[in-house]
């Protein structure tokens, strides 16, 4: 087993005839052109991908490979996969030649076999540069061709790095030199992926709500900030690839991933100073005005200042680019316990909105504390993941629905205030 680690770019046909150019001031220790053939394969009812299990046979100059690889996970927007890749003497599944333990007991190996049938294909070249890179070895590969579902099909036009050895944190650096070039933005979809969907008649992505963020038990407040970032950036991702779907409604999405960022910063801002993030800040801020207004996705998405912002955004994650900026007590905090600190600031989020609505407003004032009501509520999704779900969601939907003008506003002002809180020491802190 390997572990696959990747960055995926999309690319736009003049990415694509910009790139060359870019890649020739990197010292490739190898470059190779390749057309590949790959058959993706699962149940009828989608097994595997219930599962989020990837199975395929690749072919390329007559050999054939078989390769198994899990949903894995995103850290810090980068890729992490387990992957099998087993050698076949013919283009012919034969899913006993994995370990058996992959599966899961509840699976019937044998059967899973006989169930198994081909789906969808995609067919590409795939022109690959091995770079050398600070304390790395990355894989350059860019991708172009067609996934094919029965009679419907799209592009690949794809930029893929992927880490042959060494660290992430060089791959992301290594990245970051390819925002001079116009017309790249992360893609957050496999090609297996892809193919589900036009299998599916290419239906959208199902839209994502802000949900109550679950952090390990025991986590300490710094990892707390790391799972904060992740899934915002996540957020940020489902909703650009939706945006790109049609949805106009995702560019909401987009922006509120940009408030739920920002919003992180200020729940750490006791911990973490203003210097540490001051340019992410600025340039957040931008977009977020920006989008304020209807867009398009192309425009907004496809420049590079925009890869900019997310790149650096995970080098920040990744690297922890706040911990130069902090001292010891600073330190002794951020090793504390994330539920002590997600408590204490559950109870100022809560004295924030007494403030600001403990009486009658005018539709102006309601319309002024807009913003204000809207990051607190952020805050509680955030901070809310020790406790159970059926106290906080009905306490987290009070206030929504006062923000949604649900109704009367000033008694779903009274109402919001008068709900019992669900938080440790919550009496203490209000």
């Amino acid at each position: 087993m390997t572990v696959e680690i990747e960055l995926k770019f999309i690319a736009t046909p003049a990415a694509v005839a910009a790139l060359p150019a870019q890649l020739a001031h990197w010292k490739a220790e190898s470059h190779n052109e390749l057309h590949l053939s790959n058959t993706y394969y699962d149940t009828a009812d989608g097994l595997l991908r219930s599962q989020r299990f990837g199975l395929r046979i690749r072919s390329c100059n007559n050999a054939y490979e078989m390769t198994f690889k899990s949903g894995g996970n995103v850290v810090g927007g980068i890729a992490h996969r387990a992957e099998y890749n087993i050698d076949l003497p013919a283009n012919q599944l034969d899913i006993s030649l994995l370990p058996a333990d992959i599966w899961g007991r509840s699976i019937n190996i044998s059967q899973l076999q006989q169930e198994l049938s081909p789906l969808f294909s995609t067919n590409f070249k795939r022109e690959t540069w091995l770079i050398n890179f600070q304390q790395s070895q990355i894989e350059v590969a860019l991708d172009l061709g067609t996934i094919q579902a029965g009679a419907q099909s799209e592009p690949i036009s794809e930029l893929e790095m992927e880490l042959k050895q060494g660290n992430a944190a060089d791959m992301l650096a290594l990245a970051q030199q390819l925002t001079t070039v116009e017309g790249l933005r992360l893609g957050s979809l496999s090609k297996a992926a892809r193919g589900y969907r036009l299998l599916n008649g290419n239906q959208p992505l199902p839209p994502v709500k802000m949900n109550v963020l679950q952090v390990a038990e025991k986590a300490s407040t710094e990892q707390g900030l790391t799972a904060m970032l992740e899934w915002a950036f996540a957020y940020w991702q489902h909703h650009e690839t939706h945006w790109f779907d049609g949805e106009k409604s995702a560019q909401y999405g987009v922006r509120h991933a940009l408030t739920v960022i920002r919003e992180i910063l200020v729940i750490y801002g006791g911990i973490i100073p203003r210097k540490a993030s001051t340019s992410l800040r600025e340039r957040l801020v931008a977009l977020e005005q920006l989008l304020e207004t209807k867009q398009d996705a192309a425009v907004i998405c496809y420049p590079p200042s925009y890869l900019q912002l997310k790149l650096d955004l995970m080098a920040w994650l990744m690297n922890k680019g706040w911990q130069p900026f902090i001292d010891q007590k600073g330190q002794q905090k951020l090793a504390g316990s994330f539920k002590r600190f997600a408590d204490v600031m559950l109870s100022r989020s809560r004295s924030e909105l007494k403030e600001a609505f403990n009486k009658p407003l005018s539709n102006d004032g309601f319309n002024d504390q807009q913003p204000r009501l809207e990051r607190q509520i952020i805050n509680l999704y955030l901070l809310s993941g020790a406790y159970d779900k059926e106290r906080v969601l009905p306490y987290i939907d009070g206030w929504q629905k006062l923000f949604d003008a649900q109704g009367d506003r000033d008694l779903l002002r009274r109402q919001a205030l008068e709900q019992p809180l669900f938080w440790l020491n919550s009496a203490q802190h209000v």
